[in-house]
């Protein structure tokens, strides 16, 4: 009986750790790059409020926060690299040659994916990305949540022009940020 109860307060203990350490954007193992995630991450604050709440030196990953830093300074947060560069650090951190985003970057690396140029196929109906307005577009990984890069992505172009799909691409919903 009283091994049970060690156990059930343990796993209380180990639960409530977590939550405090996620809550604060700390990694659980102490990383340090992790740490610096701003509040506005989880306040479930209004986008208004949200573009008045990031800094120049905060480190996002949400939908939100992350079109707020790309509307209010015309450029992703530092966290963010292109694939190119992720593999290189993937290499690099692990020791394992790269074949394929079967992997979180943002846990595994400190480092959120995004920067890319975005193939537009406006003009091929044959594509299967949905089409948005000509231009030349980039992408950002954002709310990583499993154990890979995910569905969920910001099409941007210069001047808070942003789009949001959280199906790889097949349907986009244009985000006001201002």
């Amino acid at each position: 009986m009283k091994e049970v109860s060690i156990k059930i307060l343990l796993a209380v203990f180990v639960s409530a750790f977590f939550v405090a350490c996620t809550a604060t954007g700390e990694s659980v193992d102490g990383d340090d790059e992790l740490e610096s995630l701003s509040s506005v991450e989880s306040s479930g604050a209004k986008a208004g409020s949200i573009y008045d709440a990031v800094e120049e030196s905060g480190l996002y990953t949400t939908r939100d926060s992350v079109a707020a830093y790309l509307c209010k300074f015309d450029t992703l947060p530092a966290n963010y690299v292109g694939k190119n560069e992720g593999k290189k650090l993937y290499e690099s951190e692990t020791g394992k040659a790269f074949e394929k985003w079967n992997f979180n970057p943002w846990t595994t690396l400190g480092k959120m994916i995004g920067g890319d140029n975005f193939d537009n196929y406006a003009s091929n109906p044959d594509n299967y990305h949905a089409a948005l307005p000509e231009g030349d577009y980039h992408e950002a990984d954002v709310d990583y949540s499993g154990a890979n890069r995910g569905t969920k992505r910001l099409v941007y172009q210069p001047d808070c022009v942003i789009y949001y799909t959280a199906d790889h691409y097949e349907t986009f919903t244009k985000l006001d940020i201002r």
